[in-house]
């Protein structure tokens, strides 16, 4: 699409700087300017498609923006939850190792009471025993002893439970730890798919505006092309119409130099052959239409629509389209200040600077312009100023 915009472009900018040196004719121009319109109006359709995509596309980002936010800020969460958790395993496992030692500890003391027992054999308590002064000392010295004994199985069962809720403690620490860790993993992933589609939606909205921009350069361009190209009709037609009035100006001074005169009673041909009903003469009257009273510059001859209009003298065409309430008009130059008017017709048949004889068919009857009807509206007029037709139709 963009070296189809570029070719047209190239093609239509060159054609435009060229079109007096290649002596196109105004019909060629105006549809050469109209392909060019056509190309326009497209990339400005291909320029307001793309801008609605970069919209869209931007609208999708700020979406995938948000969830990366928010992911983000969970992730954080997971990542400060993990690194508490980690502190924790850490804690666990020096209280751990702290039971652990103690338990040790009170094991070695114990196994030095008992080796001290063993080497000292059942003596030792009978010493202990016999040692004492009295019944009650012996009582008390029994129950310390027994005290002792029990003092150290409640401590060996304590340091063992201890030990034991610190590792239930520390397994579940790290359980959850690994709990943890999956959750970051999880973040971490779907991050990562969202700054993916991120990147690759930005990438394509980069290309998007790149399109955009191409369009945007293919319109200047192309509205460029078509001002030069309207600068080109407008001189062409200025040029045409220099040369349709030298041409005019040359047969009028012709004629001069040969001194043809149109003489001025019932000279003239009949403009509708077959059609000879007047029904709107020269003069005043009130107009058909707004019903007020107007000054008739000429005559009205009713005619079905389509029939031949014909030059009442030879002449040269001065004047061969739409002329606001006339409708299509011709004016023929006979020369010597006399001009005819043929008024409202369907469609005109010779062009400005044309040449044409007596009798030629120059329009067919119509009703364009101000009209109720198919007619003929025919003036005569000297120097410019309308007169009454009629003695020039011998009527």
């Amino acid at each position: 699409m963009k070296q189809r915009i570029s070719l047209l472009i190239l093609a239509f900018v060159m054609m435009a700087t060229s079109l007096h040196a290649n002596a196109r004719t105004i019909q060629q121009m105006q549809e050469e300017q109209r392909e060019i319109r056509n190309e326009a109006q497209e990339a400005r359709g291909y320029l307001a498609v793309t801008q609605a995509e970069v919209s869209a596309l931007e609208a999708e980002i700020a979406i995938i923006d948000a969830q990366i936010n928010e992911v983000s800020e969970s992730l954080e969460r997971v990542n400060n939850a993990l690194i508490a958790a980690q502190e924790d395993l850490f804690e666990t496992e020096i209280a751990l190792e702290v039971a652990r030692d103690d338990l040790d500890d009170q094991f070695d003391r114990l196994k030095t009471r008992l080796r001290a027992m063993y080497m000292n054999g059942p003596l030792g308590y009978l010493d202990v025993i016999l040692q004492a002064t009295s019944f009650t000392d012996f009582l008390t010295r029994v129950d310390r002893m027994n005290r002792i004994a029990r003092s150290d199985r409640e401590m060996m069962d304590r340091l063992r439970i201890a030990e034991q809720e610190v590792a239930d403690r520390l397994e579940e620490t790290f359980v959850h730890m690994t709990r943890i860790e999956g959750f970051q993993l999880q973040h971490t992933e779907r991050l990562l798919e969202f700054e993916f589609a991120v990147s690759a939606k930005e990438d394509f909205m980069t290309q998007l505006e790149s399109e955009a921009r191409t369009h945007e350069i293919s319109i200047r361009a192309l509205e460029q092309a078509d001002r030069e190209i309207t600068a080109a009709i407008q001189q062409a037609q200025e040029e045409e119409e220099a040369r349709r009035r030298a041409a005019a100006a040359q047969e009028a001074a012709r004629r001069a130099q040969q001194q043809v005169r149109l003489p001025q009673g019932g000279t003239l041909l009949w403009p509708v052959p077959g059609r000879f009903t007047v029904s709107s003469p020269y003069g005043n009257r009130t107009h058909p239409i707004s019903r007020r009273p107007e000054f008739h510059t000429g005559i009205d001859i009713p005619a079905p629509g389509g029939t031949n209009i014909l030059a009442a003298e030879s002449g040269t065409v001065i004047l061969s389209r739409w002329n606001g309430g006339y409708g299509n008009t011709i004016v023929i130059d006979h020369g010597n200040g006399m001009s005819t008017l043929y008024a409202h017709a369907s469609r005109l048949l010779v062009s400005e600077g044309t040449w044409v004889n007596r009798g030629d068919v120059i329009a067919l009857v119509g009703s364009t312009g101000v009209s109720t009807g198919n007619h003929l509206h025919f003036e005569v007029r000297l120097e410019g100023r309308h007169t009454n037709p009629a003695p020039f139709l011998g009527i």
